[in-house]
């Protein structure tokens, strides 16, 4: 029998294989390779893909790693109507990659954790499998979703700053910013410097900095602002507010706040 949802860890090993029903797969822990059509993505956690019925695929769990897979069909009369099926399936028309915002990665990892609670329970399992599809059959909707043809074809500043913005708290890899772009690492540092003027370290490190001078601005000690903002120590964050503004955090803060 056909399961709505479930979580599962991918094996190291490559698997390739496909499979009468759709699939749509998230990854909530650890990363993971996936390939469609010839076009192989890393995905991190809060990146997914959607796979068509009968479309091959290859897939390996790099490491440890957790995802949430939602499959369809979900027998009509005991999940949703015909009507509701047939618009949430228009989500597989064909292959794509996506990455969650944050709203939704809180709540695939908060259905997930209900999933793993209760493993046997079906209602539960076709119940959060219908939530997350419609859900994310919002966001696709509300935002370009990228396939494996149209992959890099683009540099979106916009959604990038977001998931900077969403993720500046801790260490953002160059590999991951490319991952985000469905672009390889070299390919994404030559576009984006060509569209920005800097490298994309030195985009986030701005980044930082900025945030660091509105929580400064705003009564955050300087320890406080530099885990906030993702910096290794507090001393790393001075020497990088010293050398671009002048001027030390502290001392940044003492004439704010006068």
């Amino acid at each position: 029998m056909l399961t709505p949802s479930d979580v599962l860890s991918l094996p190291i090993q490559a698997h390739t294989h496909d499979h009468e029903y759709h699939q749509l797969v998230i990854v909530l822990d650890g990363d993971t390779d996936f390939d469609i059509q010839g076009q192989g993505q890393q995905l991190a956690p809060g990146g997914g893909c959607v796979v068509p019925s009968s479309e091959g695929h290859a897939f390996a769990g790099l490491g440890e790693n957790r995802i949430m897979v939602v499959n369809l069909p979900i027998p009509p009369q005991q999940a949703i109507t015909q009507e509701e099926y047939e618009l949430v399936s228009r989500m597989f028309d064909q292959a794509s990659f996506f990455q969650l915002n944050a709203r939704l990665k809180l709540l695939a990892t908060s259905l997930s954790s209900e999933l793993e609670q209760h493993p046997d329970d079906k209602l539960l399992a076709r119940a959060c499998g219908n939530t997350l599809l419609s859900a994310i059959r919002h966001q696709l909707t509300e935002t370009d979703i990228v396939t494996p043809t149209t992959a890099g074809r683009r540099l979106d500043i916009d959604k990038l700053d977001q998931y900077i913005d969403n993720n500046l708290s801790r260490r953002i890899q160059m590999q991951e910013l490319a991952q985000f772009c469905f672009l390889s690492v070299s390919q994404f540092h030559q576009r984006f410097k060509e569209k920005m003027g800097l490298t994309p370290h030195q985009y986030v490190q701005q980044k930082r900095l900025k945030h660091a001078q509105y929580l400064l601005a705003n009564g955050y000690s300087a320890s406080q602002a530099a885990g906030l903002c993702g910096f290794s120590s507090q001393s790393a964050m001075t020497t990088l507010f010293s050398q671009e503004l002048g001027i030390s955090p502290v001392r940044f803060q003492k004439l704010y706040l006068t």
